[in-house]
């Protein structure tokens, strides 16, 4: 008798330890957070893009001899780069700048439109301040140097070739951003650093308005 009571008494207890072990599982399947799937896991490690633009520039030459005057003259620019970063990030592009200058010498009575063509590679670093809503709204502020090679120099009646200009350029670059979703706008100033005319003391500074989108 005492054995069949020994025996009832084990059964219960291991039902209701079963029970309980039921229970807590339960609750700790109901509390624990989803895990991420793969493609959120990516979109929310994802801290770079591509960059395609096109713009309008505004072009001048600081000119320090008395030979030359200019006055700005808009163009344009055509580009692509690779941005990588969060809250600092850097940049590193190639653009066609297509430069138009109105420029006057002093043997002639009336101005005329120099347009250059030139390949340039900015390379910037930058602050986006909205870092932490960067896919969908961002307020860049950015840094930077442009080297470049000119490729090209229409006819003018000063008689200035190619070969007039230095073939390497270097200029200087700040500019602010905005994104908004795929899409951004960044206005900016280039300043050169290297003489646009051999033998000239002639800095090409530059403004520029972009529109482009990102990927």
């Amino acid at each position: 008798m005492r054995f069949i009571a020994f025996i009832l008494f084990c059964t219960i207890s291991l039902v209701g330890m079963g029970q309980t072990d039921s229970t807590a599982t339960a609750v700790s399947d109901q509390t624990a957070e989803p895990e991420e799937t793969e493609a959120e896991k990516k979109k929310h490690a994802r801290v770079s893009d591509f960059k395609a633009y096109a713009g309008v520039t505004l072009s001048d030459i600081i000119i320090n001899d008395s030979k030359y005057e200019s006055t700005g003259s808009a163009g344009y620019n055509l580009g692509g780069s690779y941005r990588r970063g969060r809250l600092f990030y850097w940049e590193v592009g190639v653009r066609f700048n297509g430069s138009s200058i109105a420029l006057d010498e002093s043997n002639f009575s009336s101005e005329e439109t120099l347009n250059m063509r030139q390949l340039d590679f900015p390379v910037s670093l930058g602050i986006n301040v909205l870092s932490p809503l960067r896919r969908v709204v961002g307020l860049r502020a950015f840094v930077g140097g442009v080297p470049g090679v000119l490729l090209d120099v229409s006819n003018n009646k000063f008689d200035l070739t190619i070969d007039d200009f230095n073939s390497g350029q270097f200029m200087g670059q700040i500019g602010v951003g905005v994104d908004v979703l795929f899409l951004f706008v960044e206005i900016g100033y280039n300043q050169g650093v290297t003489d646009l005319l051999e033998d000239v003391d002639s800095k090409l500074a530059q403004g520029y308005f972009n529109l482009g989108v990102r990927f």
